[in-house]
């Protein structure tokens, strides 16, 4: 499940040396991290910040949290996202998308027609923290913090196909001491049993939906999943922001990954995420 394809490292952008006139700086030396494009595949620059960019048919988002401390950095190679991550601190963590940029914003009941995901994740990843990747779903995201003021007003909502921990290991994360998550019922999906939570996280309201056969890559319709959080509480009238492929970590993590993704409200249409 790991890729061999990068060789990982300590990403920095302090500044180690001057050669001539140019500064070198550790940012340039994360990009060596990610493998150079195959020939005639068109690559988009490097993006160490956490900007939404947009390349092609695709755009990519990045958040960190208040905690985090080290270092990310993104690049487009076609429609696959390639990211590199180094975490030290113990808390906090960093969370990678990629989204199609043409998706178009409805409510939930609308957006969940025959709605099906494509996505496929590739992680090189190490380190004392944990990972884990799949599908995100946003509901009601309104541009800026406030949102999280009222967690009655934003739902951030997670499926993960693959994670560091066993779906066991989550199973304790969600409904332990710390989170006290809701455990909904069970359904069976793309050749797997899924678990689903609800967990009231600091302000705002999450559901987690878990792949008890981990996978790194298919096809899985979401509008089962999404049936299950709206008979729990997920409103259908509130603004569906999108499905992406995503890989979050937290804690201590080193390494490299990439994704690729397709989505569909047609049946007849292929999807492509290999």
């Amino acid at each position: 499940m790991k890729s061999k394809l990068i060789k990982t490292s300590v990403l920095s952008i302090t500044t180690i040396g001057v050669i001539g006139c140019h500064s070198v700086t550790r940012v340039e030396t994360a990009q060596t991290l990610i493998p150079k494009a195959k020939a005639g595949v068109a690559s988009s620059t490097f993006n160490s910040s956490t900007d939404h960019f947009q390349f092609g048919d695709y755009s990519s988002s990045a958040w960190v949290s208040d905690s985090f401390t080290g270092e990310h950095i993104r690049q487009f190679q076609g429609k696959t996202l390639h990211f590199g991550v180094s975490q030290t601190a113990p808390d906090g963590g960093l969370d990678v998308g990629l989204s199609r940029a043409d998706d178009v914003t409805s409510n939930v009941s609308e957006a969940k027609q025959d709605l099906e995901i494509c996505s496929t994740y590739t992680t090189n990843l190490t380190g004392n923290g944990r990972w884990w990747a799949g599908p995100k779903v946003s509901v009601n995201w309104q541009g800026d913090e406030a949102a999280k003021q009222n967690g009655d007003d934003w739902y951030e909502n997670y499926i993960v196909e693959i994670a560091s921990s066993t779906p066991e290991e989550l199973h304790d994360i969600y409904t332990g001491d710390y989170f006290k998550g809701e455990v909904l019922p069970r359904t069976r999906l793309a050749g797997s049993e899924y678990r689903h939570y609800k967990i009231r996280f600091h302000s705002w309201w999450q559901f987690w939906s878990v792949r008890q056969d981990y996978r790194i890559s298919g096809a899985l319709p979401l509008e089962p999943i999404l049936d299950v959080w709206i008979a729990h509480g997920l409103p259908e009238n509130r603004s569906f922001d999108g499905v992406k492929a995503n890989i979050e970590t937290y804690g201590q993590v080193s390494g490299t990954g990439k994704l690729r993704m397709d989505t569909t409200n047609d049946s007849t249409k292929p999807l492509a995420c290999d």
